[in-house]
């Protein structure tokens, strides 16, 4: 990524996980240069976060990241488009509901249908783009300290091994994880539930392909009473990860020896392994936190640093990146001086209820799984074939089994969510329904359209780095008005030279004399029906009221 600095100015990125390199890259494209300070030495290999959701992926497309190396670890749709229930991973199926949107249907409402992908093998193509990109500074083995504010800018200590040294930025961006320190200095506090569950992971390799053909999924909830826990796949053939869980007064982390857990593997997976190997036992809390405020002066929160959710859903990481794809031109348009200190103040107003709408939908698939008790079936039963039939037909049980699993599927297709929310209202649609709106506050609307024989999303018109007037025709008084305010533009016309665009225009109700206004982070600021005066003075008005 070869941009041209616009100033000396820099931004001090505390972090240097998946949302502070993608902060950092999403700066460099504006010409804004970061440093990010990262306490650990070397990266982390553990799986951890798996499934990157198609918002997270177009926000890769429009930062121009290699997709051939983000796909390239990816289960395939064969691999990893199913959730299944049974008492342990040799044991029959109780139910299966299908995992997230990963049907040819997807491609007709993101061109960047969800993928699973081990978050060590995303971050890789981050840190490859951070280290590549002439506006950005990783320092690994660099703790941040603390920072005090000085006129127009913060003082940051930052310690090494070899002593301590400052660093002047115009802004901190705390991207430090779930224990921020940086979160911790500015006495921000965090509201929720926390330590709902003890955690621990193991993660292992072993190959269970064979043994699993006809039955392949992402997600394996084992309903065993001596092994209800959570089997992960990340590659069938090579690595996966056992999620125990429990009362977060029961967590004795002495316990999990490498013997121990690979104990716990062999019960949990029933098949012979003779390539079982050992990796990471990595305890954890489950909290559905939301930081009180993501904004402090100078200081902004991301990521994990400004919310703690339940892995119920996938929605963490992926929630990072929005925040970040919301900051980004935030502060660039400041630092350039096309927008006012307003433009800031908006990054936690609108990005906070996001957080808040995600954690509580996490927490809500948690308590959900409680209704999977109706799965409960121990090996005296399930290894007995007849003792297993028996147990299905008594008491009904096959179909409260049934309705068990049914209600779990908002747990495992929250695409609504993932597309479908606004910065500008609460979401109150269907988790499991996207219905694009081509309104203020949403994203814009995905469609196929087809320029000089080449096919292309209605995405990738847009400008991230300037406000997009993607219009019917040429709107020259539109782009005369972003020109006096100073604001970065980008004009497009989707005229004939675009096939599909009139179809497309005409199922978001606008005709060509309208226009859509979209900011740099891929939402709409204003929806423009003509060319008239009045609707000038309208868009007038809402830059002033987003730009200050």
């Amino acid at each position: 990524m070869k941009t041209k600095p616009v100033s000396d100015d820099v931004v001090l990125i505390v972090g240097g996980g998946p949302s502070g390199c993608a902060q950092a890259l999403l700066l460099a494209k504006f010409g804004v240069r970061t440093i990010i300070v990262e306490r650990l030495t070397e990266r982390s290999f553990a799986p951890k976060a798996h499934a990157m959701s198609p918002r997270t992926l177009e926000i890769c497309r429009a930062l121009g990241l290699d997709f051939a190396k983000i796909k390239a670890p990816a289960l395939s749709r064969e691999d990893g488009g199913e959730v299944y229930f049974l008492p342990r991973l040799d044991a029959p199926v109780l139910g299966k509901v299908p995992y997230e949107r990963q049907d040819d249907d997807a491609y007709d409402i993101t061109p960047t249908p969800l993928m699973n992908i081990p978050q060590p093998n995303f971050e890789e193509v981050l840190l490859e783009s951070v280290e590549d990109c002439e506006l950005t500074e990783l320092r690994r083995g660099h703790t941040w300290l603390g920072g005090n504010e000085k006129t127009g800018g913060v003082v940051s200590n930052i310690r090494t091994k070899d002593g301590i040294y400052s660093v002047d930025s115009t802004y901190v961006i705390a991207a430090d994880g779930a224990a921020s320190s940086v979160r911790e200095s500015l006495n921000i506090g965090m509201s929720g539930d926390a330590n709902v569950m003890a955690c621990m992971s193991i993660t292992f390799s072993a190959n269970l392909r064979e043994k699993l053909k006809g039955r392949q999924g992402v997600i394996y909830w084992l309903t065993d009473p001596d092994c209800n826990w959570t089997l992960l796949c990340y590659d069938p053939e090579k690595l996966w990860c056992l999620i125990c869980l429990m009362p977060y007064t029961e967590l004795n982390k002495s316990l999990y020896t490498e013997e121990y857990c690979l104990e716990l593997i062999k019960k949990a997976v029933g098949y012979e392994m003779d390539d079982l190997e050992f990796k990471f036992a990595i305890p954890w809390t489950m909290n559905s936190e939301i930081a009180e405020s993501y904004r402090k002066n100078r200081f902004f929160l991301i990521g994990d640093a400004a919310h703690r959710f339940p892995p119920s859903g996938g929605l963490g990481l992926n929630t990072g990146m929005l925040e970040a794809n919301n900051l980004a031109w935030k502060i660039a348009g400041v630092m350039q001086g096309w927008a006012g200190e307003k433009l800031l103040s908006s990054y936690e107003s609108e990005s906070q209820p996001i957080a808040t709408q995600n954690a509580n939908q996490s927490l809500a698939n948690a308590k959900r799984l409680g209704a999977l008790s109706e799965l409960s079936c121990p090996a005296a039963i399930w290894q007995s074939e007849t003792a297993f039939s028996d147990w299905l037909a008594k008491d009904n049980r096959q179909s409260r089994i049934n309705e068990a699993v049914e209600i779990q599927r908002q747990h495992f297709n929250s695409i609504g969510l993932q597309l479908g929310f606004s910065y500008s209202e609460a979401y109150s649609g269907s988790v499991e329904t996207f219905v694009p709106r081509a309104e203020p506050g949403f994203r814009m609307p995905h469609a196929w359209l087809i320029k000089d024989g080449q096919k292309l999303s209605s995405l990738d018109v847009l400008d991230p780095t300037a406000f997009s007037i993607v219009s019917g025709r040429h709107s020259n008084g539109l782009v005369s008005l972003c020109n006096e305010l100073g604001a970065p533009c980008h004009a497009v016309a989707l005229n004939d030279g675009y096939e599909g665009a009139k179809d497309w225009f005409n199922s978001i109700g606008l005709t060509e004399e309208g226009a859509l206004i979209v900011r740099p982070d891929g939402h709409i600021m204003a929806r423009v029906p003509d060319s008239s005066e009045q609707s000038l003075a309208e868009v007038r008005g809402a830059f002033a009221d987003l730009l200050g």
